[in-house]
């Protein structure tokens, strides 16, 4: 699994972490407060909800649960206390979880923290994901001049999508601006990306945005998030390459969308 730097505090926005116990004894349990993305779908019709959920996580019984609120397609807020639900492996660090007869139904990645879940609300499904990474995605660096490319699975990328679902920013782990394969910057960060939830996903564009530290201009940048936010097609210029960018938002994980 790459490093990000970005982890812990980037991904799952933790304003808590708490461990059972006393210093001396291991931990086995953490509550993290986490930023969650809602977006409730009905045919073409999307309605967009932010929230901070509060995610328990119990390692000796292997179970998760969790405080959460989302507005449904209607627009009326409602708020969600999960029972502890049973964490179940379904392929390297990712588990499963259910609430009652597919009510809730999500994944938990313990190696990136990425959380993924559907609330079968009545009035509509809703998709709910924390600020969205993919550090399971393949990068193909290309020189337009010559046709000299190279593709890496170094990198890794964040968006954290604001309150009202309007702007984001993109954050690179392993930034490689080069067909050598050297990491540049362990991280980069583009702010004021737009983006636009779709009833798949999301789409983040940019004709042009400087990284904060000023030492790169990424121009022309298309994001799909599609298939419930599970998959990445993404592509943008940089130093006069062209970059894209595929993968999954959970590795081997073979899991469907209800609609």
């Amino acid at each position: 699994m790459k490093k990000l730097s970005f982890m812990l505090f980037a991904l799952l926005a933790v304003t808590l972490f708490t461990a059972c116990g006393n210093d001396d004894e291991p931990i086995n349990k953490q509550t993290v407060s986490m930023t969650v993305n809602n977006r409730a779908i009905k045919g073409d019709q999307v309605v967009f909800s932010q929230n901070n959920a509060q995610v328990e996580i119990n390692y000796t019984a292997m179970e998760i649960q969790f405080n959460t609120e989302y507005k449904d397609i209607n627009g009326q807020s409602h708020s969600v206390t999960t029972p502890a639900m049973k964490l179940i492996n379904v392929g390297g660090s990712v588990y499963s979880f259910e609430k009652g007869n597919g009510e809730i139904t999500g994944y938990f990645d313990f190696a990136t923290g990425m959380m993924w879940f559907i609330i079968n609300d009545s009035a509509s499904p809703v998709i709910c994901t924390s600020q969205l990474l993919y550090a399971y995605s393949t990068t193909t660096v290309n020189n337009p001049d010559n046709g000299n490319h190279f593709s890496h699975e170094h990198s890794a990328y964040l968006f954290a999508l604001d309150s009202k679902c309007e702007k984001c920013i993109l954050k690179i782990s392993n930034f490689i601006p080069n067909i050598a394969g050297s990491v540049e910057a362990s991280e980069v960060q583009f702010n004021d990306l737009t983006v636009t939830p779709t009833s798949t996903g999301y789409t983040i564009t940019a004709d042009k945005a400087e990284s904060n530290n000023k030492f790169y201009t990424i121009t022309d940048l298309n994001v799909t998030l599609s298939s419930q936010c599970q998959i990445i097609n993404a592509s943008y210029k940089c130093k006069g390459l062209d970059f894209t960018i595929t993968g999954k938002v959970y590795p081997n994980v073979n899991y469907a969308v209800p609609f």
